[in-house]
């Protein structure tokens, strides 16, 4: 028998209504997901580092569950090479191939500032960790968030613990790593000095990857300063401390690590290289809040020699978590959404309470200095140093070179 076209729509409707009534939409929308781009460093000058930051992301996905409210959550990796051209190339195929709309990483100052110009031209959010203040600077735009302390912020918590622990200090020489990441903190570490009744009395620039110190060291010691203040990383930093050492020019004055991984750096130095030494690092193991105490026994569980996280793993396991807590709050997986939840905003973070400034995405968190402890006062392999002073002093406003982040 026919039906009228007036029957049919409305028994249509009566059983679309009997279906909500009995608790079953009668539009069943699939769930959001996200995918998340970890770009770390597997290769190139801190291939050391990529692991790491994988390990600690995927410990802030797995605590997750992958998942952030509505939105399903997964990972994809490209290594980032330590080159701004591979971490170009390999972050628009995964945008492109993957669908990738979040980015975490990568290592590298002057690879993250590349990354920056992929997140505004494909409009996709990105979270870096590192010592260039450009990423919240001149080139700050709505994409882009700095979880690192600002290097001024930095500069200024590490040179007021070194004038505590060394009051007859007044005479620096910096060894500066020659990249982004150098260039800021020696240009806060000059510029704050005198505040803290120091001067720099010289300084050098090496490249990335430098392993010979000599010539260095020699025109560091003939201008007899009373510190040495170094401004790189990794590899670079331990080469330079033991040959500072061998040439007999510290532990007699005291070696400043302004930007330490905390923990993976000390680890391969011996006791004696790590005597008289003030380290600086975004997180260190010992931080007294509950998420760190809750992160670093995680860590230790599934590092494969049990060691405590440094700031990579810290990083990856942070810049991940900031963006699922982002997309949780916007409860999409629709970037200006996030975006917009993420300015401003306030959140629990390892380091403590962790503040986004909307006007150029820059966090204020604590950044952490350290004393070395002597082998004898070591309570165990990994009990390296003591914090004994933090800071979340903000850059001062007139200093910061984002005057406008743009629109969405």
């Amino acid at each position: 028998m026919a039906i009228s076209r007036r029957r049919f729509i409305r028994n249509a409707s009566a059983a679309a209504a009997a279906t909500t009534t009995l608790g079953m939409p009668a539009i069943v929308r699939a769930a959001e997901e996200a995918t998340i781009l970890g770009l770390f460093d597997y290769t190139g000058a801190y291939a050391e580092v990529g692991p790491l930051m994988e390990r600690g992301a995927k410990l802030a996905l797995e605590e997750a569950g992958y998942q952030a409210g509505t939105v399903k959550l997964r990972m994809v990796t490209r290594d980032a090479e330590t080159k701004a051209s591979s971490a170009t190339r390999r972050s628009e195929e995964a945008i492109d191939s993957d669908g990738a709309r979040f980015i975490v990483g990568p290592w590298s100052s002057g690879v993250a500032l590349a990354v920056v110009e992929v997140a505004k031209n494909k409009k996709v959010m990105h979270w870096f960790s590192g010592g260039t203040e450009d990423v919240s600077g001149k080139r700050c735009n709505r994409y882009s968030f700095q979880w690192a302390a600002s290097p001024w912020t930095a500069m200024d918590a590490v040179l007021g613990g070194l004038k505590k622990e060394n009051p007859s200090v007044k005479n620096l020489y910096l060894f500066i790593t020659d990249y982004a990441f150098g260039w800021f903190l020696q240009k806060y570490v000059t510029e704050l000095a005198p505040k803290h009744g120091m001067q720099v009395v010289g300084a050098d620039r090496q490249p990335l990857g430098q392993r010979e110190y000599s010539s260095y060291v020699t025109k560091a010691a003939a201008a007899n300063p009373d510190a040495i203040f170094m401004a790189n990383f990794g590899l670079d930093a331990i080469s330079a401390a033991r040959q500072l050492q061998s040439f007999g020019l510290t532990p007699k004055i005291p070696l400043v690590m302004s930007w330490s991984s905390g923990v993976e750096e000390l680890i391969q130095m011996s006791p004696e290289l790590r005597e008289n030494v003030i380290f600086g690092s975004n997180f260190y193991y010992t931080v007294d809040t509950p998420l760190a105490e809750r992160f670093v026994a995680s860590y230790k569980k599934v590092d494969p020699q049990g060691n405590p996280p440094g700031y990579a793993p810290a990083a990856g396991y942070a810049l991940m978590r900031t963006t699922i807590e982002g997309i949780r709050r916007a409860n999409s997986a629709e970037v200006p959404k996030v975006i917009k939840a993420l300015e401003g905003a306030t959140i629990d973070d390892i380091t403590g309470k962790l503040t986004i400034q909307a006007n150029n995405h820059q966090s204020i968190r604590p950044f952490f200095v350290c004393k070395t402890k002597s082998a004898i006062d070591m309570k165990d392999p990994f009990d390296f140093g003591t914090v004994i002073a933090q800071s979340a002093t903000p850059q001062p406003a007139e200093l910061n070179e984002c005057k406008d982040i743009g629109e969405l």
